[in-house]
This record gives structure tokens, C-alpha cells and sequence, in this order.
């Protein structure tokens, strides 16, 4: 399972693969890039009542959660660590590509959403032309064994759908085209 987490100063991607009995290994990599700098590290971890408690090189943290909110693949949680309450957010992979993307090209007009990483259209859920809601679903992508329907980041048309079902896919291969609402 892989996830991005935000905060107000770092994003960092989180790849986890449990190993059984309470024991996970997790990668630890900047989200924008910077592969020198990923960390792996072997975890052993319990979850209580909003508490996750987990052992790393002999040391012990335990970080107390709630959650805030959720939206398009993306939750919100207030995390607290016994000296400071933070407001945290985990986006799947697509959602945090489609959030950097909007972000990078400014909102307005026509934008093109991309695979994240190699997989499989399973589905197509909508056709061109038709007008969508925030959060909405547009298609489905299989990629490493799991099925992630890929949301409208904003409400819009799509314009264009430029993949079919059973399509294989590249990561950064074009998936579709939606117009902001400002852009009609």
C-alpha cells in the first residue's frame, strides 16, 4: 500500500508492506522526487482506540488520531504526539498527482489528468461531454493489484477521454481532459 502524507511542511510518500505479527516494513521517500533520500525502515506497530503505537530501531512513539474529514481520496486527521496536535493529510497517489497537478497549472481552463504509474483501465464511468461533481468518479485504474477510481478533482466536463477499457497504461500516460467550471 502506498500513501502520501502532508502536513503543514513536508510531504513525504509511504510505501507499507505488512509482514505479520504487528510487523511492516515501510519506505519512507520525499513526494516530489528525491529518491537519495528514502529511508526504509522495519516497523513493529499496534492500533487502539485512535492510538497507534509502533517500535522503530528500539525506540518507541505513540501518536494519538482523529480523523477530520475525507474528500476525493484524500483524509484529514488531527495528530498528536504527546507535545504537539498537527493537522495531517493522506491522499492516495492518484489524488495527490491530480491535487499537484491543479496546483502547478493554476485551476482555470482545460486540464489533462495522467496515470500516476503503470496499470490497466478497468473502467470507463463517464463519457465526453458529460459533467461532473467534485470527488465524482471518471474511471477505473488497476495498478499493483488494486483497483483506484480516478475522481474529479473539481467539478467540470470532461472534454475528452483519451483511454478504453482493458487499456494498458504507462505512468504519466494522458486518462482523460476535464474543464474547470470557470472554463465554461
Amino acid at each position: 500500500m502506498e500513501l502520501v502524507v502532508r502536513s503543514a511542511d513536508r510531504e513525504v510518500r509511504i510505501a507499507v508492506e505488512p509482514l505479520g505479527d504487528g510487523r511492516a516494513r515501510v519506505l519512507l521517500r520525499p513526494a516530489g522526487g528525491g529518491e537519495h533520500e528514502a529511508r526504509e525502515l522495519l516497523v513493529e506497530y499496534r492500533f487502539a482506540h485512535g492510538t497507534i503505537s509502533f517500535l522503530v530501531d528500539g525506540r518507541q512513539y505513540e501518536l494519538a488520531t482523529s480523523e477530520r474529514g475525507s474528500e476525493a481520496g484524500a483524509t484529514r486527521y488531527w495528530v498528536h504526539d504527546g507535545r504537539r496536535v498537527e493537522e495531517v493529510e493522506v491522499l492516495e497517489p492518484l489524488a495527490y498527482l491530480a491535487r499537484r497537478e491543479t496546483r502547478q497549472r493554476g485551476g482555470g481552463g482545460t486540464r489533462r489528468v495522467t496515470a500516476y504509474m503503470p496499470g490497466r483501465v478497468v473502467q470507463v464511468l463517464v463519457s465526453e461531454g458529460t459533467r461532473v461533481e467534485a470527488g465524482q468518479g471518471v474511471l477505473v485504474l488497476e495498478a499493483m493489484k488494486m483497483e483506484n477510481e480516478i475522481a474529479a478533482e473539481h467539478a467540470g466536463v470532461v472534454t475528452r477521454v483519451l483511454v478504453a477499457s482493458g487499456q494498458a497504461v504507462e505512468g504519466g500516460d494522458p486518462l482523460f481532459e476535464l474543464s474547470t467550471e470557470s472554463a465554461l
